[in-house]
């Protein structure tokens, strides 16, 4: 008899469960069935265990919207915790964005009734106590700082809402974003790694345990500041493997599978990606399939098909830039002509029927099709270069640029040092000492970036909180906003005298600050 005298090349991986069921009926018995479906809540969480868990209160926003997990959710899992396993502390957690913004989520959306009602320990890990883990071959954070409660504890718990994201999906994986801190998620979305980052993050704690709220998801460009496209879908999903959660909501979603950060998470050994290792129970997954609004399709349906994308099965690399650099032109004037954009790899099954102006984007698309438009080469895509490209292909208007170039050749560059000035949806100006922060002065020009003045704004309302000094001056301080299409130099002229004098002030109050 033949003796096998050393180990299979390939491993044979264990397979991962994840359930799928309606939210019908009273959801603590629906989340229990769940449970009960993969061995029971008391196989996830042992006799005297520590319980982190964390939902996801995006910016605050009310549940209705799809950007937060409901109170009752997250109430209806406490108590099946608290009747059948006997824990130890349970900690309810989140850093929904700066300042105090997440205790005053925890209040109006009832979670610091709850927690009383519960007896559990309420914390805003935005200012918990933190600690450093070093990450071995970091795909972006050698070092990533979590709250030392996700560290310390023995369970952790993740209940995200189900919700499309420019790469692809935001689900168990996205939640723990909200435990890094808010300068270091921002630094990440800059420098298009957000997806690195959350493999890294994962490395550092994965969670134990996810159950995604998809009774109320979001489709289209969700999150961050956009709340807009509630997605009424009535599924959830559960699983203790939050890799595999996140390949079957990409499936249930119809969304393009290709989403790197849970390919990346399966190859450092965080879970399964591929459906062949994943063992779906409850619902099919065939009859829990239902068609999210993609990122792309949103963008469409927003420029009134003048972008009109099509994604011939790209990575979410090249998905995330590509649609993702497109949501900021939003103002009609932005865009002069149609286009068609095309990404990944896959057959462009009506290429006759393009646009007269078409642009070829990622390393991946086939050679066949280069020639029929204006390719960008790369992988992943270069942000700035295709942006360029849209603006030499008079795709994209850019008077409001060559209205600020004019306007920064006028200028010493001692003058500037203190400001950044944005135009045609993009940064055209930044000064040496200024890092993009709600102290930082902005100098947005042109009606496109009315939005972005606003979003900046709103975000620097939360650092000047965060950092104590809220009561003594306004984001709006450090903001000025130039209206119009092709504003006039006396125009940028005044805001930018205005700007000065703030800065002025700025300066003297620093004494006072300290």
């Amino acid at each position: 008899m033949a003796v096998l005298k050393s180990a299979p090349v390939t491993r044979i991986k264990p397979f991962s469960d994840v359930y799928i069921s309606t939210g019908n009926g009273k959801i603590k018995q629906v989340i229990k069935k769940g449970f009960d479906a993969l061995g029971g809540i008391e196989k996830f969480v042992k006799p005297g265990q520590s319980v982190l868990i964390k939902p996801n209160l995006t910016a605050g926003e009310d549940p209705a919207t799809g950007g937060t997990t409901e109170v009752r959710f997250c109430e209806a899992i406490i108590e099946l915790i608290k009747e059948y396993c006997n824990p130890g502390p349970i900690v309810f957690g989140e850093n929904t964005m700066s300042g105090d913004a997440t205790m005053a989520a925890f209040v109006e959306f009832g979670f610091a009734d709850m927690c009383k009602r519960q007896g559990v320990e309420l914390m805003d890990l935005g200012k918990a106590e933190r600690a450093d883990v070093p990450i071995p071959d970091a795909l972006y954070a050698d070092v990533v700082s979590l709250p030392k409660i996700v560290l310390d504890v023995d369970v952790f718990i993740t209940l995200p809402i189900l919700k499309n994201h420019t790469c692809v999906v935001t689900a168990a994986i996205k939640n723990s974003f909200g435990l890094v801190e808010d300068i270091t998620r921002r630094q990440a979305h800059r420098d298009s790694a957000v997806e690195q980052y959350l493999v890294d993050i994962a490395r550092a704690r994965k969670p134990d345990f996810a159950i995604v709220d998809g009774r109320i998801g979001m489709e289209g460009v969700a999150g961050g500041s956009q709340f807009d496209r509630p997605r009424f879908a009535n599924r959830i999903i559960m699983g203790a493997d939050p890799v595999a959660v996140d390949a079957v909501c990409t499936h249930i979603m119809m969304q393009n599978p290709r989403v790197c950060h849970i390919r990346w998470a399966e190859e450092f050994g965080l879970g399964n990606s591929n459906l062949d290792n994943i063992n779906i129970v409850g619902m099919p997954l065939d009859e829990a399939r239902l068609p999210f609004l993609s990122p792309g399709g949103q963008i469409e349906e927003d420029t009134g098909g003048k972008f009109r994308l099509n994604d011939l099965g790209a990575c979410s690399r090249c998905l995330d830039i590509a649609q993702g650099a497109l949501y900021r032109f939003r103002s009609p004037e932005s865009i002069l002509k149609n286009v068609d954009i095309v990404y990944g790899s896959g057959d462009w099954g009506d290429p006759d029927g393009r646009s007269e102006n078409c642009l070829l984007v990622g390393d991946c698309i086939q050679e066949r099709y280069r020639s029929l438009g204006v390719w960008v080469p790369g992988c992943p895509l270069n942000r700035e270069e295709y942006i360029n490209k849209l603006a030499e292909m008079d795709i994209v208007c850019s008077k409001c640029e060559q209205i600020v170039n004019e306007f920064v050749a006028n200028h010493e560059p001692e003058e500037l040092t203190f400001v950044r000035i944005l135009s045609s949806n993009k940064t055209v100006f930044q000064g040496a000492y200024n890092r993009a922060g709600a102290t930082d002065f902005l100098l947005a020009v042109g009606d496109c970036q009315q939005r972005y003045a606003q979003m900046h704004i709103r975000r620097g309302r939360d650092e000047l909180v965060q950092m104590g000094i809220a009561d003594k001056v306004a984001p709006e301080f450090f903001v000025e906003f130039v209206p119009g299409h092709t504003p006039t130099q006396e125009a940028l002229e005044a805001a930018f005298a205005r700007l000065k004098e703030h800065a002025a002030q700025w300066e003297a109050m620093q004494p006072s600050l300290k």
